[in-house]
C-alpha cells in the first residue's frame, strides 16, 4: 500500500522556544519528584535500586543541562 504524503509548511517543525525549555525542564523535574518518592519508599516497583539510582542521576544532570540553556537564553524573562 503506497502512501501519498504531500509536505506542506505545517509539516515543518518550528525552532525550539523557551517555552518548549520550560515545559521540558518542568517535566524533567516532576519525573525526577515521582522517582524520589518511590526511592523515599523504597518502592522500586518492577526497576532494581541501582537502576532507579542511576536513572535519578541522569534526570537531574540532563535537567541541569536544560536549565543552563534556559538561563543562558535569558533566565526568567
Amino acid at each position: 500500500m503506497a502512501y501519498n504524503v504531500e509536505k506542506t509548511n505545517n509539516d515543518v517543525p518550528s525552532l525550539l522556544t523557551r517555552q518548549d525549555l520550560a515545559i521540558a525542564i518542568y517535566a524533567l523535574a516532576e519525573v525526577f519528584n515521582s522517582f524520589l518518592v518511590m526511592y523515599e519508599n523504597e518502592s522500586y516497583e518492577e526497576m532494581p535500586k541501582e537502576e532507579l539510582e542511576m536513572t535519578m542521576n541522569k534526570l537531574r544532570e540532563t535537567f541541569n543541562k536544560f536549565n543552563v540553556i534556559m538561563e543562558s537564553t535569558g533566565g526568567d524573562k
